[in-house]
């Protein structure tokens, strides 16, 4: 009670100095009434007290203040009521005072006015142990017990190790689960909107593993998980809670290592340390069923990819591949993460689509691992076929992810060609004619295998011959300037530019032409093309596209009143010696002309008036941009 003189503990009070009313140690269970005084006879400064009633008189005990006082009522007030829950309890054997009496324990735990744990160790050793004893207990009793200890998880932050396990326990197999569920739903909205150190309280993470678990086993309520998942994101376009997604990942993942990490040993990757921390016991000491947990977080990540703001967010948590190896070596699991690395490939984010790719050499990445030459790979190639379609389909720049395909993929391109499927013998006739294969030996390997097919051998005959021909039009000699005249189309600009030699062309006006995206192909050919003049033309972003990834000598580029827009504008970027850009009269937003402005360190002329970005950037020019006049 005092700081060195007196003690507390269950049952009774006693002095380490044995004189006067503490000579003899005081029982608990013989104080009949405990109350606060103060006493006028004493001095001001010291006349608080605690009163203790017995049968045959009252004990004072005096407090050095009204705060000391209020510690000594309060302790002395909870121990007497767990002693008093105790002794009613050894008396009955009835389910419904049992139950009636750890409700009011309960209650008294939520009203206490201790900052202690050791209340909620008290109150859940006492309803532990009583549970255990009576197996008799009906399952409406043990609910509105269940239904009593709820609020103290929004009650308490963090949780108490001990509410935790009882909660954990009645998640996993309590016959209760059903009424856990919802009972335990507004302490885990809390626990996962906060900034919770689940590599520090672990026991927590544990408890929220188990609550999605018994959520997502409500069969009565299929609907449970999709509407915890969107109750957690909120109804808005961004979540207003920045740390839901980190902690509902770091759950994620330590369930999948409880249930599939055998070696106990983690991969040295900077995700799975971030999120679940340098205290790993847990997630090895609590082994789960493989099919149970990979069925319910499989459906709970895939719900979390539907919200754009989370994907963003969700990509680099799962680059590198931070799961053990005996998941990705479990069908189920691997099939679970195709609809989220689909939505990966959908997404029109360049840095969420980059983490399917290796994040170094030697790393492991989400496109090799569904490639049809990887062990693990779960369709025979159907599932990194639509991806590489959809990844081709977003592309802004599309031979930097053909490069990013040959560096990473090039085996799994040439299995698809030898069982003959189309698209894939393409893609290497591609590669091939995009020269993006570096070594020698496996573009010879390539090439073999592309002629062994009967239409890889057609497109490569093909490719020779369009080889030929540019080889004809990039040899020295022609004009170093060339107009086309007004309503010119795209048949007209490849009939003069197959008349003859090019190969000095470097200014190219075709403004108030009839020419559209259709006509970049004839223009990539042009190898020293630096001035290039699209003034009023029906030229788009798909043309716009092919220019940056081939037309790396290009100065400066006229496209005003054009149909291009951001997504077109975006690929610019690869074109570093881009001097003088006139986007007069486009779709440009200031969101992308910020980035061209970031990316493109030599443009030292532009134009974007009547555009969106001059609401926002002034000057609306800068310097003389009139390429090709």
């Amino acid at each position: 009670m005092g700081e060195t003189h007196s003690v507390l503990t269950d049952t009774q009070l006693y002095s380490q100095e044995k004189y006067g009313i503490f000579s003899m140690p005081i029982f608990l269970d013989l104080i009949q009434h405990i109350d606060v005084v103060t006493v006028s006879t004493w001095e001001p400064a010291i006349n608080s007290a605690v009163q203790l009633r017995f049968t045959d008189g009252i004990v004072l005990l005096q407090a050095n203040g009204p705060y000391e006082r209020d510690q000594w009522f309060h302790s002395l007030l909870w121990k007497f009521s767990v002693l008093n829950h105790k002794k009613s309890l050894k008396m009955t054997s009835c389910p419904e005072i049992i139950a009636k009496e750890l409700k009011s324990l309960v209650k008294i735990a939520l009203k206490s006015q201790l900052h202690d744990p050791q209340v909620w160790t008290d109150c859940l050793v006492l309803i532990s142990n009583q549970l255990n004893h009576t197996n008799s207990l009906p399952p409406n009793a043990l609910e509105e017990i269940i239904e009593a200890l709820g609020p103290a998880l929004v009650q308490l932050n963090p949780p108490t190790p001990e509410l935790c396990d009882f909660f954990s326990r009645y998640c996993r197999d309590g016959p209760c689960a059903a009424t856990a569920v919802v009972v335990f739903a507004p302490g885990v909205h809390s626990i996962l909107k906060h900034n919770v150190d689940f590599g520090k309280y672990t026991y927590i993470r544990t408890f929220a593993r188990d609550f999605i678990i018994a959520l997502a086993s409500q069969d009565s309520c299929p609907e449970s998980l999709p509407c915890f998942v969107h109750t957690m994101h909120s109804p808005g376009a961004r979540c207003p809670h920045p740390r839901v997604l980190p902690n509902l990942m770091a759950v994620f993942l330590a369930a999948i290592w409880s249930a599939f990490d055998t070696k106990c040993s983690y991969r040295r990757n900077s995700s799975v340390n971030l999120l679940l921390g340098s205290n790993r016991t847990e997630i090895t000491n609590n082994k789960l069923p493989k099919e149970k947990v990979t069925s319910c977080f499989m459906k709970m990540i895939e719900l979390c990819a539907t919200h754009e703001d989370w994907v963003k967010e969700m990509a680099p948590l799962l680059h590198p591949i931070p799961f053990p190896e005996e998941a990705l070596k479990f069908p189920p699991f691997v099939m679970g993460m195709v609809n989220v690395l689909k939505r990966f490939a959908s997404d029109p984010r360049p840095e969420v689509r980059e983490c399917l790719f290796p994040m170094r050499e030697g790393k492991e990445s989400w496109i090799q691992l569904i490639a049809p030459d990887h062990n693990c790979c779960p369709d025979d190639g159907k599932t990194f076929c639509d991806i590489v379609r959809t990844l081709l389909e977003r592309a802004s720049v599309r031979r930097k992810l053909v490069r990013q395909l040959a560096h990473s993929c090039l085996d799994a391109f040439r299995l698809m060609v030898i069982r003959g499927d189309e698209f894939f013998v393409r893609m290497l006739s591609e590669m091939l004619e995009s020269d993006v294969i570096e070594d020698k030996e496996q573009k010879e390997q390539a090439l073999s295998t592309l002629c062994s097919n009967s239409d890889g051998a057609r497109l490569y005959r093909a490719m020779c011959d369009r080889q030929a021909a540019l080889c004809n039009l990039a040899q020295l000699g022609g004009p170093t300037k060339l107009t086309m005249p007004a309503h010119s189309t795209d048949t007209d600009v490849e009939k003069v530019l197959s008349s003859g030699p090019f190969g000095n062309l470097e200014k190219l006006s075709l403004a108030f032409t009839c020419v559209t995206s259709d006509c970049a192909r004839h223009l990539v050919k042009l190898p020293n093309l630096q001035h290039l003049n699209l003034w009023c033309t029906q030229f788009g972003d798909t043309g716009l596209c092919l220019l940056a990834e081939h037309c790396h000598r290009l100065k400066s580029l006229n496209l005003c009143e054009t149909l291009v827009t951001d997504e077109g504008l975006l690929a610019l970027t690869e074109l570093k010696t881009l001097t003088c850009l006139n986007l007069n009269s486009t779709k440009l937003s200031a969101q992308v002309f910020e980035e061209l402005i970031n990316k493109l360190p030599s443009l030292a002329s532009y134009d974007i008036r009547y555009t969106e970005a001059c609401a926002v950037y002034s000057p609306f020019t800068k310097g003389t941009c009139n390429p090709c006049s």
